[in-house]
């Protein structure tokens, strides 16, 4: 599943592209009739009539959603594990804005996983590629975002992630490891397996202490460093797993930068000990017995 950075970059990039078109058409693929989707939350007829000849303010992102503000409401977009999103101008020059390519499909557009297809004011289109069918596509009043975007955690890349909400979170979850305080989205979004891995690396804190057992040094350090990570990537395209591909359709370069993820037994970059692997929170996770305390 794409990370904070990864949909940033995605995000970045879609921007440039769907900034201050108009939505002129809305398509529901490859979905067996009386079923109610489970692409989109309404019923197709009244998502048509919410989307269509409505004009694109901007492209964004909140926690790992895709979102695309509209004059009058919010279009929301998962890509989940096998999301993919393609854009195509009219002049049929195809761009991977996100997600992971599909084998076997080639060029073809629509294919038998495209499950949705925004056709805009230029002729460009937007398709939304899925097979296994847990992304998702969704539509929001703009109340109604602002309730749905209050379910996750502070951003760690924005101003609200102060030195006094980051003790607040880890107060809150002082019995569990810190590994898995600083990947719950309900108090922080963004920080997936890969970044918690390579924070807490840089910042020399094992990823199995209890949070209630940092001192306020480390605690510090982890709030300069998660952003410090989360930025890295971002300006490296993210990180490249499982044929991810970003906007262009290019392979993030963050994977050449990993510390820790990833390098379970080999020599650590920074002591040359062997990386250690075992598993917090139900998650793989790779650390240095010597550089982390």
């Amino acid at each position: 599943m794409p990370e904070l950075p990864e949909v940033e970059t995605i995000v970045n990039d879609l921007k440039h592209e769907l900034s201050h078109l108009v939505i002129k058409k809305f398509e529901l693929l490859n979905q067996k009739i009386g079923l109610k989707s489970s692409v989109i939350n309404w019923p197709l007829e009244i998502f048509r009539k919410r989307v269509e000849g409505e004009k694109i303010v901007s492209v964004r992102r909140r926690a790992k959603i895709i979102v695309i503000e509209l004059v009058d409401g919010v279009i929301a977009i998962h890509l989940k594990m096998t999301g993919q999103l393609i854009f195509e101008n009219k002049k049929k020059h195809e761009i991977f804005v996100g997600g992971h390519p599909i084998l076997g499909t080639g060029r073809e557009l629509p294919n038998k996983f495209t499950r949705a297809i925004f056709e805009f004011s230029d002729d460009s289109k937007l398709f939304f590629n899925d097979v296994r069918r847990f992304g998702w596509v969704r539509y929001f009043d703009k109340a109604d975002w602002v309730i749905e975007s209050l379910k996750f955690g502070v951003e760690p890349l924005e101003n609200e992630f102060t030195l006094q909400t980051f003790q607040n979170i880890l107060q809150r979850k002082k019995n569990v490891t810190i590994k898995q305080a600083i990947m719950d989205a309900k108090f922080l979004v963004g920080v997936g397996n890969i970044y918690a891995d390579e924070s807490l690396f840089k910042s020399g804190i094992k990823p199995q202490r209890k949070t209630a057992s940092l001192t306020l040094e480390e605690v510090k350090l982890l709030l300069i460093n998660i952003p410090k990570i989360l930025k890295l990537s971002i300006k490296n395209r993210g990180t490249s797993f499982n044929d991810y591909v970003d906007a262009k359709g290019s392979k993030g370069n963050f994977v050449k930068l990993l510390q820790v993820y990833g390098r379970a037994g080999k020599a650590c970059f920074k002591c040359g000990q062997m990386l250690q692997k075992t598993h917090v929170g139900g998650r793989g996770t790779v650390w240095c017995d010597e550089c982390q305390k």
